[in-house]
Parts: C-alpha cells; sequence; structure tokens
C-alpha cells in the first residue's frame, strides 16, 4: 500500500512540518513493516538501527526491571514516532517496544536518514520538535502521578485512557484498547493484584465495568472527584 504525503501529514507531526518535495526525498529512503499483535519490534538495549513511524495499530512502550516486572511508560497509536532516540545519538534503545494489535510502520535506517538530516537541517529542526513534544507529555505524566496514591493515579490513567480510545455507548465510555490487570498495573506502577482490588471496587459500586480486558468508564464523575481527590 503506498503512502502518500498528504496521509503522512495527516498522521505526524513531523511530516505536518514538511512539504511535499522533503516528504517525497523521506519516503524515497524508507520501506514498511507489518507485524503481529503482541510481537517484540524490539528490545531495550538493542542497536537502534531505525527510526519508526506508526501507520497503523497500537504498541506499548516499557523498560524491565532486573526481576522482570514490566513499566509501562506509554502507548503509541498511529502518527507517533518510536526510536528516535536511538537513531539520533546511536545508542542503545532505551525502552521496549511491543505491539499490541497488527501494526504497520514506516522504516528508515539510521545511516541513510543521517545524510538526509544533513542536507536538509530544517527537517532535523521538525524531528527535534517532535522530541520535544514527546519529552513534555512525558514529564507531564510523570509528574502529575508521582506524588498521588493508588486510587487517584488510577482515575487519571482510566480517564486519559477513555479521551484517547474512548467511545461512548449507551453502557458509558467504552475503552478501544484491550487491557491485561497486569498491563493495567505496569501502566500505574504497582502490582497487579493492587489494581484488582481498586478495580473490583469500582465495579462493586457501578463506576466502571470490566470483563475480559475490556474496560467500560460507566461513571466518569466519580472518576473525576477520585483523580481530584489526592
Amino acid at each position: 500500500m503506498e503512502i502518500t504525503p498528504e496521509q503522512l501529514k495527516q498522521r505526524s507531526t513531523l511530516f505536518a512540518a514538511l512539504d511535499d518535495t522533503d516528504i517525497r526525498a523521506t519516503l524515497e529512503l524508507a520501506h514498511t513493516e507489518a507485524h503481529p499483535a503482541k510481537h517484540v519490534v524490539f528490545r531495550e538495549g538493542e542497536e537502534g538501527d531505525r527510526l519508526l513511524l506508526l501507520l497503523e495499530g497500537r504498541v506499548k512502550v516499557s523498560l524491565s526491571s532486573p526481576e522482570g516486572k514490566e513499566a509501562i511508560l506509554s502507548i503509541l497509536e498511529p502518527g507517533q514516532l518510536i526510536g528516535e532516540m536511538s537513531l539520533l545519538d546511536g545508542g542503545q534503545r532505551s525502552a521496549t517496544v511491543t505491539t499490541m494489535d497488527p501494526c504497520r510502520f514506516l522504516a528508515i535506517r539510521r545511516k541513510d536518514f543521517l545524510g538526509f538530516l544533513e542536507r536538509r537541517p530544517h527537517v532535523a529542526l521538525a524531528l527535534l520538535q517532535a522530541l520535544s513534544l514527546r519529552l513534555r507529555a512525558t514529564n507531564d505524566t510523570v509528574g502529575n502521578l508521582s506524588f498521588l496514591n493508588l486510587p487517584a493515579r488510577l482515575a487519571r490513567i482510566l480517564l486519559n485512557l477513555g479521551q484517547q480510545y474512548g467511545k461512548h455507548t449507551g453502557d458509558g465510555i467504552v475503552i478501544g484498547l484491550k487491557l491485561s490487570q497486569e498491563e493495567l498495573g505496569n501502566l500505574v506502577g504497582v502490582s497487579r493484584e493492587s489494581v484488582n482490588r481498586q478495580v473490583r471496587l469500582w465495579v462493586e459500586a457501578g463506576v466502571l465495568d470490566y470483563a475480559h480486558g475490556i474496560l467500560i468508564l460507566k461513571d466518569s464523575d466519580a472518576l473525576f472527584r477520585e483523580a481530584l481527590a489526592a
């Protein structure tokens, strides 16, 4: 499937800052990759050899502790860049990226892209802007959650997921992202058991439903109050 400059502008803040000539030149360097769901695209510590733009599907970005515990840093959706840090500094991958759905990517090899940036410094500035936006979002997330108790942290994450992936139905806001209890705990930064206890309390109180990995926010107002109570 051919990707057009207009499609890339709609899907990515990086490409939205470029003109069609720059985008076509970028596409000449690129190839597409497709991976099934639950596939590790690359692991933390591996050599960073390419930049990826997510075209279809969703991926999770995570870190692993020496004991094997996972911490999910973010969930990325189409239009977002992956692997830009290693692409620029030549270092190892700073996190593991795993597909959550069948995914398709636009991939550009590091050795090709660096020369391209040297010839087009304005593209490098656009990439730095995209990196800055990602860093600000990460800092805001870490800062907002650092000093909150578990119910407040979980409520804010659920509301954020509802905004990003939610669909309003007669039953409430259905989050279109299947998450296991372990993945939900990894997003919050606590154990699966702790998240399970809090989710169960909210299910019993009619605040949400949770079955087979699907979350339905039935009482968003209650979650807002919980998020602001800490």
